[in-house]
């Protein structure tokens, strides 16, 4: 088994998935795979037609069964230092080096390699695959790709998101809005700033109010089984102006907030829309054409699923994992399974620290436990 798995991940690395290009290579592989092994997979297009998740069921669709979920794209390397082609599928040394290899088509690659073995285990309770585009900037297949899966069978008893987590399981993680502000204000000569209004100067007051809410949030405190315990507010970028002796008539900031669960992002975004609002009134007060528009460029909800819920417990056995469940820093699809009503786990393969740079790699062992809990799962199944 490990030889097919290895061969379908050399494969998966070579499509260059990233998130900026069209996955429908990556995807056109991937039903190509299952047809012959007899399944039928389904399309659910992004809205222009460049992306597809992808969505497959192997068994009854009228009963409760099991979700396997990954993303298909990835993160780019420009201005990484790679030993080898990221996009070669190297092995060497017991691991197979490339972008991807573990976050995470490493898991894909194993799911994939077990359908001959879940066609003939599934005969009680289906096993869904459902493969998602975009996950790296920001969950946007997921959503429509849940609601397919949930209009189109019964709903499944549990879903496992294949995230790296050393096959550790995650059962819960923060969720995340991230925003856009564009001031625009009136540009003039700096010696005469009263006949102007400084754009840059109402981002960064808006920057400093977002620090006052971050202290906030700190001190408010949270679940001690986090890192960091406690929502936080980041100004992740802040760009204006041209020259010293220009009043900048343009300034663009981007902020996030990472909510605990049970947290209500509301609340802190009424905060963040009044400040905000604040400095709108104190531009247009010297030019009245001055505005700040808000933009949303990405939210997914936090995950929260209970450590003794039976979900939890039974990906625990399918992983063997002894531990008591964590929780990450980093976000997932899974918040919107759970959203959904379907109880679901984070547990795959790989080290979420090697992510995202270069050389990533994953090793031949962790696919090869991986292996063995895909085999656990279609015991599972089988059993009525």
């Amino acid at each position: 088994m490990i030889e097919k798995i290895t061969q379908i991940l050399c494969d998966l690395i070579r499509f260059q998935s990233i998130s900026s290009n069209s996955n429908l290579d990556i995807v056109g592989y991937i039903e190509e795979l299952l047809q012959a092994d007899g399944v039928s997979a389904r399309r659910i297009p992004s809205p222009d037609g460049q992306k597809s998740s992808l969505l497959a069921t192997i068994g009854p669709a009228d009963r409760p069964g099991v979700v396997l979920s990954a993303h298909t794209d990835v993160v780019p390397v420009e201005g990484q230092s790679w030993s080898v082609p990221p996009f070669g599928g190297v092995i060497r040394d017991g691991r197979i080096v490339g972008r991807g290899a573990t976050d995470m088509k490493g898991f894909v690659a194993v799911v994939l390699a077990h359908v001959p073995r879940f066609l003939t285990a599934a005969k009680e309770r289906p096993i869904h695959l459902a493969l998602s585009y975009d996950e790296e900037v920001g969950c946007r297949g997921a959503p429509d790709l849940v609601r397919a899966l949930t209009q189109s069978v019964t709903r499944p008893m549990l879903a496992i998101v294949g995230e790296p987590t050393t096959l550790r399981v995650v059962r819960a993680h923060k969720g995340k809005i991230a925003r856009r502000l564009t001031i625009t204000g009136r540009t003039g000569h700096s010696a005469m700033p009263h006949r102007a209004a400084n754009a840059v100067d109402a981002a960064a007051a808006i920057a400093y109010g977002l620090r006052g809410f971050a202290e906030a949030e700190v001190a408010r405190g949270g679940d001690l089984s986090f890192d960091p315990p406690f929502t936080s507010v980041h100004v992740g970028s802040l760009h204006g102006g041209t020259a010293l002796n220009i009043v900048p008539d343009r300034a663009v900031l981007e902020y996030e907030v990472r909510m605990m669960p049970g947290r209500d992002a509301g609340d802190i975004l009424a905060r963040v829309d009044a400040l905000v609002e604040q400095e709108r009134r104190r531009l247009q007060a010297a030019a009245p054409e001055a505005d700040i528009i808000s933009e949303e460029m990405l939210a997914y909800p936090a995950l929260d699923t209970g450590s003794a819920d039976p979900a939890t417990l039974l990906v625990a056995r399918l992983a063997q994992d002894t531990q008591p469940a964590g929780t990450v820093a980093f976000g997932t699809e899974a918040g919107i399974y759970a959203q959904a009503g379907i109880p679901t786990l984070v547990c795959g393969p790989g080290d979420i620290a090697r992510a995202h740079k270069a050389d990533e790699w994953i090793a031949l062992s962790e696919l090869a436990a991986a292996s063995a809990m895909m085999d656990r799962l279609a015991d599972f199944v089988l059993l009525p």
